[in-house]
């Protein structure tokens, strides 16, 4: 996992692109995600040295990386710093997105740090995630699942480049 320091700068440009947008479909976490969601795009721009005024590409994928891939960014809010064991998520209604990649991205909850914590395509993700209905307990860590999503750990993400 690579940890990035949320500057002041990320954090504003963040902060500004969540006030301009709609109310978004199908939102988990009804809301409340928009800036953290915003904040993990800003970390994934940075580690793959993406411009910082590049436009949003929209629902199918969000960043181009300078080499063309089209990266879908996931990112979690959390209170402590990511481990390997921790999971990382796509909701079923996401998962059809035409992208390359999908980007793990965790972030503090205090918007200090984030850490990108893998990567994998699409078919590489469908094939080894574990899928969880709404209202399912993750045997882990004893969550409630708000959706239907499929679930990996860290430690089976890809983070070579």
């Amino acid at each position: 996992m690579e940890e990035i320091n949320i500057t002041n700068a990320m954090l504003l440009r963040a902060r500004s692109r969540a006030a301009k947008m709609p109310k978004l479909k199908n939102s988990i976490r009804h809301q409340r995600g928009k800036l953290v969601g915003l904040l993990g795009e800003e970390i994934v721009k940075k580690f793959f040295n993406v411009p910082v005024k590049q436009d949003e590409a929209g629902y199918e994928f969000d960043i181009v990386s300078p080499d063309g891939l089209r990266l879908e960014v996931k990112t979690k809010e959390r209170s402590v710093v990511p481990k390997l064991n921790y999971e990382c998520s796509v909701a079923s209604y996401n998962d059809k997105q035409d992208c390359d990649l999908y980007v793990f991205v965790s972030v503090l909850n205090d918007y200090s740090k984030g850490w990108v914590c893998g990567w994998l395509s699409p078919k590489s993700f469908k094939r080894k995630s574990t899928k969880f209905k709404k209202g399912d307990k993750d045997p882990s860590n004893n969550f409630t699942f708000r959706a239907d999503c499929r679930n990996i750990k860290i430690s089976d993400l890809d983070c070579d480049l």
